[in-house]
């Protein structure tokens, strides 16, 4: 994929600021990147801070900012803020970093998931998901990937839509290697790659090995993730910090449960008749136990 560097471009014709911070992110001087970090750290916060608070916040200068904004392709820092008034990220109560400490009860643990699922909906643009949905739904095959915590995520999304639709499988099946799996990955494909931090390393070169196959990819990951999003068709940020020592993923698992549902809608009768078969051939297997 080419993009017109010229700055006097209108400010759509790289994609929106968060793309484009991604997709010159490694390019970056060290100050730049401090300034990309704190955009990236609190993406909602963007259309409302001036040129000096950005600056202050990333400890830099205002013509490290201006020199920035203008590496993306921005004519100037208002540009840029405009354009990230078009983002629908939110503020969320997980950018806050408390003290690390266990739930005292379970009251807590209850309103701290409650905030985690809160936060994460209020960075996903429904309309996103309906777009994925359809593309779920139209694709010629699904394909599914996750890494250590990331992997029972994938797998609990292949397992429900491959409930909906025919061509669901994980990327790569046990005892494979990532090779062969990305081989058979092509146009009219749809990828989701789900990538919760503490990931793998080279997780973005994998990324971009699968783009470059030609598949739409749909990548779930959260806030802290750099570079890869250049490469996907959606990203889709989940917020997985509490004040509790291990992330949370029941944010994710609510975009996931989400997303099955908008494809399951997407599909129309073409799901019922694959579900009906499905539980048909389970009867005829005997693979369920049987309600007393």
């Amino acid at each position: 994929m080419s993009w017109d560097m010229n700055a006097d471009a209108p400010s759509d014709a790289r994609g929106s600021l968060l793309r484009r911070i991604h997709e010159t992110y490694a390019s970056l001087p060290d100050r730049e990147t401090r300034v990309a970090d704190t955009i990236l750290n609190a993406p909602s916060e963007m259309p409302v801070w001036t040129a000096s608070e950005l600056a202050g916040l990333a400890g830099v200068s205002n013509a490290t900012v201006s020199r920035f904004v203008q590496r993306l392709g921005y004519r100037s820092f208002e540009d840029a803020r405009q354009d990230a008034r078009t983002l629908r990220e939110t503020g969320s109560p997980l950018f806050m970093k408390g003290d690390m400490q266990m739930a005292s009860s379970h009251a807590d643990l209850l309103r701290a998931e409650a905030g985690v699922i809160e936060a994460t909906l209020a960075q996903i643009d429904p309309r996103m998901l309906v777009e994925i949905a359809g593309a779920l739904a139209e694709a010629r095959q699904v394909r599914l990937i996750g890494f250590r915590n990331s992997r029972f995520l994938a797998d609990y999304l292949t397992a429900q839509l491959a409930q909906l639709r025919a061509d669901v499988a994980p990327l790569a099946l046990e005892g494979q290697t990532l090779a062969e799996g990305i081989a058979g990955v092509g146009p009219g494909d749809v990828v989701v790659v789900i990538g919760l931090r503490r990931r793998p390393a080279r997780f973005g070169h994998l990324v971009r090995l699968l783009a470059g196959r030609g598949a739409r990819l749909v990548l779930v990951a959260d806030k802290g993730l750099r570079e890869a999003p250049a490469f996907a068709t959606w990203t889709l940020t989940c917020a997985v910090e509490t004040a509790l020592p291990l992330d949370s993923y029941v944010g994710v698992m609510t975009v996931l449960r989400l997303l099955a549902a908008d494809t399951a809608e997407a599909l129309g009768d073409a799901a019922l008749h694959h579900l009906n078969e499905v539980e048909t051939l389970r009867d005829a297997l005997s693979e369920l136990e049987q309600a007393r």
